[in-house]
């Protein structure tokens, strides 16, 4: 059996994803939203990102834009929590869910 190293992806190619997932769902994105995205790809996780995509395209379409924004991509962040935030709130809320 050969083993398959792997490693984590670079801002560069987490920007790039980004940039094809956008397109392959038919989705334009603002340079600032594209920066955003792959901050949140670097700090918390490439599949973190490119979930808020779609959700912020929503919000992008209600405020009458075919364009997301990073401030679109900001408001659907607080939305959904990554799995850093969901550990924390499971852990500052344990004693609350485990009753």
């Amino acid at each position: 059996m050969e083993l398959v190293l792997t490693r984590p992806y670079n801002e560069s190619e987490i920007r790039e994803i980004v940039k094809i997932r956008a397109n392959e769902i038919d989705v334009k994105l603002d340079e600032d939203a594209i920066v955003l995205l792959t901050k949140l790809g670097v700090e918390n996780s490439l599949r973190y990102a490119v979930q808020l995509i779609e959700p912020a395209y929503i919000v992008a379409q209600r405020k009458g834009r075919e364009s997301i924004k990073s401030e679109d991509i900001e408001e659907v962040s607080k939305l959904f929590s990554d799995s850093k935030r969901s550990v924390k709130y499971v852990k500052e809320y344990e004693n609350l869910l485990l009753k």
